[in-house]
């Protein structure tokens, strides 16, 4: 309740309740940490892959002083920070890193795929092509007249 009535009102781009506590909002106002205005976020929509889960990605992006001020010093153990939330502070900051990342994550799962599929191809020459061909097919599922 008190998010959306504080996210209209002063126009900032909010994290998730769960995300915005006691001691997140006294940096905040101490402006030990920072909120971004909505007009400044970049919004993005990160494909749902396991390479660009959060919970992957969190723990090298610790190390950015700059991302860092827009997220809790404090977390809950073993918590990450709001999917949405995280990857629009990214992508404000470090767009092209971010675009990097998920057309490598798009790549690999793409590779992955052809190779899937390349092991499940069964090549054949023309002469077993031929010898297959001139005989009859029956599916055991068809019934049979």
């Amino acid at each position: 309740m008190f998010t959306s009535s504080f996210h209209v009102s002063v126009q900032l781009f909010l994290p998730p309740e769960y995300m915005l506590n006691k001691d997140f909002l006294k940096e905040i106002f101490t402006e030990e940490k920072k909120l971004l205005r909505l007009d400044e976020v970049k919004r993005i929509c990160v494909p749902l892959y396991d390479e660009l889960a959060v919970i992957k990605l969190w723990p090298m992006m610790k190390s950015d002083q700059e991302l860092m001020k827009f997220f809790p010093t404090k977390m809950a153990k073993g918590r990450v920070p709001d999917r949405e939330y995280f990857f629009n502070v990214l992508n404000t900051f470090q767009g092209e890193y971010l675009q990097r990342l998920i057309r490598h994550a798009s790549d690999q799962r793409n590779e992955s795929q052809s190779m899937a599929k390349a092991k499940e191809t069964i090549e054949i020459t023309d002469d077993w092509w031929n010898i297959l061909n001139s005989v009859p097919f029956v599916s055991c599922k068809s019934k049979m007249l």
